[in-house]
């Protein structure tokens, strides 16, 4: 008998589905209301004899304990199966314990970790980061016990003295993402210097990672733990272990971008927010908050940088411009099938989520109150304020939207979405639902004009390949930043497979389809592991010495504008002067900052060492 049955044998699916569904006999098997979706028929079944479940109402779902507890919980099956097995009492694999251990030693690290720096922040030494966190940030003592503030002292090895005097070593502290191991050798070093220390906890309020805020204009601003054993971004929400509670208590969660966003509404005494601290919301992340409620929130700035953050925090589901039609397809049914409300809140003008929380209570609640469905925020922002002008503006409007409209199944929510339109474009409701019923004309698109007639693979299709061929490479190049790829595609692609996406293809509407298995069909040399390790890191090199070839050539052209308009000796006067650190008038800092940045880049550009992927 392997684990899986095991753990069926000894546990009663009666039982343990009867937690969360009242359950009552119906002659050998039982029934109830579906978790799944909203009745008042119970058409949820079980069947003990079989040790499975189905819903025969409006979702259709089924299977066993294990699938139960996955969609109940959003969980992975390996996730399932350990939770399922440590109530069951089995013991897994010994694999699976030696990695469960390793966790658990690499987390007790960090939670030393993050006593040493609250103990820092207490003592004289922390007094500039008390100064800066209950006077500067106005955090209150409630708040900083809360969340377990700390403070890095400026020193290079404080915290590495401090954990090997507790018997931790190097290369655990390396490995949990506190140290640094310097690439040229030598002794590790405190990866957190001068920071306040606010630390990172998953669901569980175990101590994954930290985030270090710069106490003045040092960059960067925030400084966070890299992917580790215990830490990946992806899967982890700032403050979901303190508003888990009050998630279920409120019916909602609201998702923001950064830890202060969190902090300030929680001292205002809104608990139901977390962060997903400048990512963007993962699968993983919106099966962790369908555990505590259905209703989603972001929160945003309403400029264009707030809701910029909104489609990089809302990407799952919020997608960018491009992609809202597949995005708005995948919330319908991820609405539908696990009864998750998506909605979309701009703060007031001006204000981030902490001021709104803090200064006026009141409009925080209206604002969240307020949220707009998910189909009207895309609409919306596509719409803008302005009218068309002419029949075909009006018509490729229309055609920009449709894709949405499409997307609602409900009839009755679309006509609301169709009248709102048609309002606001002051054209007939019938003429956009016969715009949205006809056959879209199947044009030559840009995009397809261009894949046709590309036959090279640029750097970024060749390392998308590499790590499409290549698993070996993910844990090597999976903390690589998106914006490393300047194409809309290969981001969309990179992101997909960073969050553990399947990418096949999901049929012919699926604008990255094509895409994929050109990537696929392209020829590579038969890398070994060691092999395609070091042509990805030849290929990110070439990648980020193109990005340099391009700052370079706009410099120069900006350089040689300027050597017109002021003359050439003039020009090379000023940079002299900024060079030798002379003083120079104001108005030509920006003329002589600009050669002596052509020229370091130019010198740059013939030093640079090819990154190593450890």
């Amino acid at each position: 008998m392997d684990v899986v049955d095991e753990v069926k044998s000894r546990l009663d699916p009666v039982e343990y589905i009867g937690r969360v569904v009242n359950l009552q006999r119906a002659g050998r098997n039982f029934r109830g209301l579906c978790p799944f979706h909203n009745e008042r028929t119970p058409s949820f079944y079980v069947f003990p004899d079989r040790g499975t479940w189905r819903c025969f109402g409006a979702c259709g779902e089924g299977g066993d304990i294990f699938t139960f507890v996955q969609k109940r919980e959003g969980l992975q099956f390996r996730d399932a199966l350990r939770e399922l097995a440590d109530l069951a009492g089995v013991q897994l694999s010994r694999e699976a314990t030696q990695k469960r251990s390793r966790r658990e030693h690499l987390a007790a690290i960090m939670s030393a970790a993050v006593e040493y720096y609250q103990r820092c922040f207490r003592e004289a030494g922390g007094q500039a980061a008390q100064d800066y966190v209950y006077q500067k940030r106005g955090i209150t003592e409630a708040a900083v016990s809360a969340f377990r503030i700390g403070w890095a002292p400026d020193e290079w090895r404080s915290l590495h003295d401090y954990l090997l005097g507790r018997g931790y070593s190097e290369a655990d502290a390396v490995a949990a993402g506190l140290l640094i191991e310097p690439e040229s050798g030598g002794q590790p070093y405190d990866r957190f210097r001068g920071r306040i220390i606010i630390p990172i906890a998953d669901e569980r309020g175990v101590f994954v990672a930290m985030g270090g805020r710069a106490l003045g204009d040092e960059e960067p601003k925030y400084l966070n733990s890299p992917q580790t054993e215990l830490f990946d971004k992806g899967r982890t929400l700032f403050g979901l272990d303190l508003a888990g509670d009050a998630a279920r208590e409120s019916g909602s969660v609201v998702v923001v971008e950064g830890y202060m966003d969190v902090i300030g509404p929680w001292q205002a005494g809104f608990r139901n927010v977390v962060a997903t601290m400048g990512t963007s919301l993962t699968e993983h992340h919106a099966k962790l908050l369908r555990r505590y409620t259905s209703r989603i929130v972001l929160a945003m700035d309403p400029d264009s940088a707030g809701m910029a953050a909104a489609e990089r925090a809302g990407e799952l589901l919020l997608g960018s411009p491009e992609q809202m039609g597949r995005a708005a397809r995948h919330a319908n049914a991820v609405s539908l099938g696990a009864g998750v409300e998506l909605r979309v809140a701009q703060m007031p003008a001006g204000k981030d989520p902490d001021e709104v929380a803090r200064e006026d209570p009141k409009a925080w609640t209206r604002t969240i109150e307020q949220a707009r469905p998910f189909p009207e925020f895309l609409l919306m922002r596509l719409m803008g304020d302005g009218r068309p002008e002419s029949p075909l503006e009006a018509r490729r409007m229309v055609d920009r939207m449709r894709p949405i409209l499409e997307a609602v199944t409900d009839p009755v929510e679309r006509a609301m979405y169709v009248q709102r339109v048609a309002r606001h474009l002051d054209i007939p409701e019938t003429a956009i639902m016969d715009r949205i019923r006809r056959p879209m004309q199947r044009a030559p698109r840009p995009r397809d004009i261009a894949a046709e007639a590309r036959r090279t693979p640029s750097p970024e299709d060749m390392l998308l390949a590499l790590i499409l061929r290549h698993p070996s490479l993910r844990l090597k190049v999976r903390g690589l930043p998106a914006d490393l790829f300047s194409s809309g595609i290969n981001r969309e692609l990179f992101l997909r497979w960073v969050a553990d996406e399947d990418l096949a293809m999901e049929g012919e509407d699926d604008p990255a389809a094509g895409h994929i298995q050109w990537l696929r069909g392209l020829r590579l040399p038969p890398y070994s592991d060691e092999e395609a390790r070091k042509a990805a890191g030849q290929t990110i090199h070439a990648i980020l010495k193109e990005r340099l070839l391009q700052r370079q050539a706009a410099l120069s052209e900006d350089v040689a504008s300027l050597e017109r308009e002021l003359g050439a000796n003039r020009v090379a006067e000023l940079s002299e002067m900024a060079w030798r650190g002379a003083l120079i008038p104001d108005d030509a800092d920006r003329v002589a900052h600009m050669v002596i940045e052509d020229l370091e880049l130019g010198l740059s550009l013939h030093r640079r060492e090819e990154p190593r992927l450890a």
